[in-house]
């Protein structure tokens, strides 16, 4: 099928203008260098029972013109399909989103949002399900494909959840003891050097003792060996014999990641298995709960590279969820704008998060993602953060505002439910207000905590000097306030770029009195009006953000690049504040897509800042849920050559070893072969279909410190290496 993306932009101006006009029950097909449109609409088939999709034909597309109709009708231009509809569904930090897709055409049907149940999540994803199935005509049974991308890995792991491990090391012997997290290890002979050979035999009595030690208890085995990943032989044997014994989940570091270094790979496959019981039952109870709501679609988790995979293989392999977040905002967006090529910014509530698109992927980090205390082998996008969002907490210090990190209720929203305080806010010129949650437990406070709580409860919003005034005594108050509120019994509300958007009439949210109360309260300590305190904190704030686009695309290109003068010039390369006889402007390549509630008041300048275009696709606002139905089974590899010191070349190829050859193009042609081959085995396993894949190339000079190409075999002297990666990409399997 023809995607949108790949339509003339002719057409696709004329799709935007016509659906601006209220235009949206209606597709255009490309047939060759032609195009043309269909009314479309849908109804149940009740001898299939399901539902089609009818397009009815209405005329060519022309350019210059417009839609030419037809002279007569011709009902065997008309088209009938079985319409395929997927449900999309994202656990974010305040709302779980919930979308159902037309997948033909990437159209959201229908949208919903419901407050996100941390203590269990289920509760949350379940009540987005069930809204956005009333907000429209499309059945349970009528869905495709199902969609979850899920923050349960990513809070447990912060939470410090997880079962109990067993920990089985092959052939490694630590100068010093090393722990991972497991409840019980045990190191056995083997493991292999760095071209694959085996240093030891596994003795199969020792491996059936070790599993009986480690077993014992736990929850699930982790199975790590010295160079796995250049032979898997050793962890296969010792995971076969140890499913054979116990009945408990088993995994080995070579499922997980094929990178070198045996303890961040250790310490990835023990946090994979302390995940798994914890991810298992949640995913157990959503299949069961899908079912019973007569969802028998096939059901795909959202991992953190930006693909999916099954929910039997997201049970084993848990890890590979965390920060799948992230990942599936940046796949909405393309999916959503049709444009593959792009860096993609995602503005939510707490932070900012930036990723660079190619060919609708984004890129891959592929040193691993670090969650918390936990370093992991686990590809993930490659995404750059900052604590910057809607709610984010504004700073007023000696006339220099800072922006975050903490995320705050705003204040619009505050004086929607207290309106008291906005005439306390107008006139106090006090914008930080704390309000203690009702029946809070006081048995884990410390006593200064349980002071602090008791003068504050049941009084509503107070500020700093009222909750010191009501604690009896207490004076240095401010880390009870923050620990309390990190716990979640204290809410703290401030003024917050959302407050700002509301007051600049960007951005409609809670109280319009309140936002321009806390505007007001700068205005006063500045000597300004409210306006213009609202535009000089509001540029601040698109600033941080360009700050932040910029910054990301610097890292990309070179290595430390940061100084107090670079970053000068930086925010002078940003300023829209033109004239003087130098103008610096940085020319981005590639458009900006802008996802998230509040980006399109964020972001209105941010293209005039790069020298691009900014787009802010259709239901920008529930793009990680688009992402998390939209996306493709994936899996990817790299693979390095190298020159040897007899002028040949070295082929290391992750779980195959190394092998050599004379010619360099002879090694590469072989790497990607295998990588090919290894990993469309993989995603066929995976339930993928419609395979496809792609390589690249990176070589790294010895002499010049940058890349180049191996055109002939004399510049091995130097050459330091080349990295071969392939990825391979299929479509899941819908019922």
């Amino acid at each position: 099928m023809v995607q949108r993306s790949e339509f003339d932009v002719w057409v696709l101006e004329w799709i935007s203008a016509e659906k601006a006009k209220g235009r949206k029950c209606f597709d255009v097909k490309r047939s060759g260098n032609s195009y043309y449109v269909y009314y479309q609409t849908t109804r149940y088939n009740s001898e299939l029972k399901k539902r089609e999709k009818v397009s009815g034909y209405l005329g060519k597309l022309v350019q210059g013109i417009g839609l030419v109709e037809p002279e007569r009708e011709d009902e065997s231009m008309d088209q009938v399909a079985v319409a395929r509809y997927g449900l999309g569904i994202d656990t974010g930090g305040t709302f779980t989103d919930a979308v159902i897709m037309d997948l033909d055409d990437n159209v959201v049907i229908a949208k919903r949002k419901s407050p996100t149940t941390h203590h269990d999540l289920s509760i949350g994803l379940h009540a987005s399900v069930d809204a956005v199935f009333d907000a429209c005509e499309i059945r349970p049974e009528d869905i495709s494909l199902v969609g979850i991308s899920t923050t349960l890995a990513t809070n447990s792991i912060l939470e410090g959840k997880g079962g109990s491990v067993g920990l089985i090391m092959i052939g490694w012997d630590p100068m010093e003891p090393v722990h991972f997290g497991e409840n019980k290890q045990i190191f056995i002979k083997g493991g292999c050097d760095s071209r694959g050979r085996a240093l030891a035999q596994i003795d199969e009595k020792e491996v059936r003792a070790a599993v009986k030690k480690v077993g014992k208890g736990a929850d699930a085995i982790a199975i790590s060996g010295l160079f796995s990943t250049m032979n898997i032989s050793q962890e296969k044997m010792v995971k076969e014999i140890a499913m054979e014994m116990l009945n408990i989940p088993t995994v080995a570091g070579h499922e997980l990641t094929g990178t070198l270094g045996i303890d961040v790979r250790t310490e990835t496959t023990v946090l994979n298995a302390k995940l798994i019981s914890v991810v298992s039952k949640f995913f157990d109870d959503v299949k069961r709960t899908f079912e019973k709501k007569g969802i028998t679609a096939p059901i795909m988790a959202y991992k953190g590279d930006g693909s999916v995979m099954d929910l039997e293989q997201a049970k084993m392999y848990p890890v590979e969820t965390i920060l799948s977040g992230p990942a599936a905002s940046s796949v909405g967006g393309t999916t959503l704008s049709g444009v593959e090529n792009c860096a993609i910014i995602d503005i939510g509530g707490t932070s900012t998060d930036i990723a660079i698109m190619e060919s609708g992927f984004p890129m891959i980090q592929e040193e691993g993602a670090n969650v918390g205390k936990w370093r992991t082998r686990v590809k993930a996008v490659d995404m750059y953060t900052i604590a910057l969002g809607g709610d984010s907490r504004i700073t007023l210090n000696e006339s220099k505002f800072t922006i975050g990190p903490d995320r705050v209720t705003p204040l619009a929203m505050l004086a929607s439910r207290y309106p008291e305080v906005v005439p306390k806010i107008m006139y106090n010129d006090l914008i930080e207000y704390y309000i203690a949650t009702d029946g809070a437990d006081t048995s884990e406070m410390t006593a200064k905590e349980k002071r602090v709580y008791d003068g504050m409860a049941g009084k509503g919003p107070m500020t700093s000097m009222a909750i010191r005034d009501s604690t009896n005594g207490l004076w240095m108050i401010s880390d009870e306030l923050m620990s309390l509120t990190k716990k979640g019994i204290l809410e703290a509300s401030t003024l917050t770029p959302t407050d700002l958007m509301v007051f600049l009439k960007k951005f409609e949210y809670g109280s319009y009195a309140g936002a321009e109360a806390g505007v007001h309260a700068i205005a006063e300590k500045l000597g300004m009006t409210n306006r213009q305190a609202a535009m000089i904190m509001f540029e601040e704030v698109k600033m941080k953000i360009s700050e932040a686009l910029l910054s990301k695309m610097l890292d990309d290109e070179m290595d430390g690049w940061q100084s107090d003068e670079s970053v000068k010039l930086v925010r002078k390369m940003l300023s829209l504040k033109r004239g003087r006889p130098v103008d610096l402007l940085p020319k981005l390549k590639f458009p900006i897509i802008g996802v998230g509630a509040p980006a399109e008041a964020l972001m209105s300048d941010v293209g005039e800042r790069f020298g691009t275009k900014v787009i802010f696709p259709e239901n920008f606002d529930v793009c990680n849920a688009v992402g998390a139905v939209t996306s493709k089974i994936s899996e990817s590899l790299t693979a390095t050559v190298a020159p040897t010191l007899d002028y040949r070349f070295s082929a290391s190829v992750p779980f195959m070893g190394m092998v050599y050859y004379d010619r360099f193009d002879s090694a590469v042609a072989a790497a990607v072969r295998s990588l090919t081959a290894y990993l469309t085995e993989k995603v066929k396993r995976s339930g993928a279909i419609n395979i496809k894949s792609v390589s690249r190339q990176r070589t790294h000079m010895s002499t010049e410190g940058a890349f180049g190409n191996w055109d002939e075999e004399v510049l091995a002297r130097t050459i330091n290496f080349a990295e071969i990666t392939v990825r391979v990409t299929g479509d899941p399997r819908m019922s």
